[in-house]
């Protein structure tokens, strides 16, 4: 019987499904403050010495447990698969400070002693495959989500904007896009802490832009399924969004972002450019044809769960194999 393991050092829904799935015992190492990454490491080879792998998977970031992984593979001798799908710096200005050096150092060696490195997207696996690594393609799975209550909401259509304000959200084209339409039409409701919005910025949210706050899980499930709506937007060009997989969980119309990597899987989704206009168009185009657009989702989540499904079976093949 082969033995897997997979271990974290951060508690990610991903690693937790994608654990369960592959038949793996899970390990989420989480330490805070200045001793942190030396009791993260020795809790970590502990694990190793004890559980003894045959496949051991860790979640990249962290980059310092990739790197580890791939260190302790040489006495350990298990098969190393890297999930890594954050950590590549493809939109932050390249500089020569010792810590981008050391950074793009790690990250090339770790992709090149990793058996297998896993990524959300093709251009991600074309990147690995020139750094002479062997990526593997497996998206998020589509979340079983379920609702508690459905929540009032104010507008006659009504869009859930999955935020984090974070520097690659379009935050002020969006608020000027919601400007555009008729009183009580179209109502936005952002998540997220909105107080890492420049106050200037949210002074200028328009009557039908409410500002939901943080939400607990079931809380932020609940406003999923009473929206009518939900929009995902990045500036960042190889980003999978994980509020796109809850959109389409839920069944709702998306609106995200035009770029190649969205394109390429929400393949029903409304995509626009990160503008007010067409933020704004967009918008429209849902709220014209929005039983067109329940129908295009559900369409894509049967086949999304479908795809998935086939990549993840071939992948645990391969892995069953290692010791044979």
């Amino acid at each position: 019987m082969q033995k897997r393991i997979w271990i974290t050092w951060e508690t990610q829904r991903r690693s937790v499904e994608l654990a369960k799935k592959f038949g793996c015992d899970l390990y989420i190492i989480e330490h805070k403050g200045i001793m942190r990454y030396p009791s993260s490491i020795f809790k970590t080879i502990f694990i190793l010495y004890r559980g003894k792998p045959d496949v051991l998977f860790v979640q990249n970031p962290s980059m310092i447990l990739a790197a580890l992984a791939c260190i302790c593979r040489i006495i350990f001798k298990y098969f190393l698969v890297v999930d890594r799908h954050t950590t590549f710096l493809l939109d932050k200005e390249h500089r020569n400070s010792p810590w981008q050096i050391l950074f793009r150092f790690l990250s090339e060696k770790t992709i090149q002693y990793s058996d297998i490195t896993i990524v959300t997207n093709s251009l991600l696996a074309e990147m690995v495959k020139s750094l002479r690594g062997h990526p593997y393609i497996l998206p998020d799975m589509i979340p079983v989500l379920q609702e508690t209550r459905r929540e009032k909401l104010k507008g006659r259509y009504n869009i859930l904007m999955v935020s984090s304000f974070a520097a690659d959200e379009p935050i002020q084209e969006v608020l000027e896009a919601l400007g555009a339409f008729a009183k009580d039409e179209v109502y936005l409701y952002v998540t997220g802490n909105y107080k890492k919005l420049d106050e200037r910025v949210r002074n200028t949210a328009p009557y039908n832009v409410v500002f939901t706050g943080f939400l607990d899980e079931q809380d932020y499930v609940n406003m999923l399924f009473s929206c009518d709506a939900t929009m995902v937007l990045t500036t960042a060009s190889a980003c999978m969004l994980c509020g796109c997989y809850e959109a389409i969980s839920v069944e709702k119309p998306l609106i995200t972002s035009d770029k190649d990597v969205l394109k390429e899987y929400f393949t029903d989704a409304v995509f626009v450019d990160n503008t007010a206009s067409g933020i704004s168009a967009g918008i429209t185009e849902i709220i014209e044809n929005i039983e067109l657009h329940r129908e295009r989702i559900k369409y894509l989540k049967e086949r999304l769960i479908t795809q998935w499904e086939e990549s993840y079976l071939h992948l645990d093949n391969m892995l069953s194999e290692v010791l044979s």
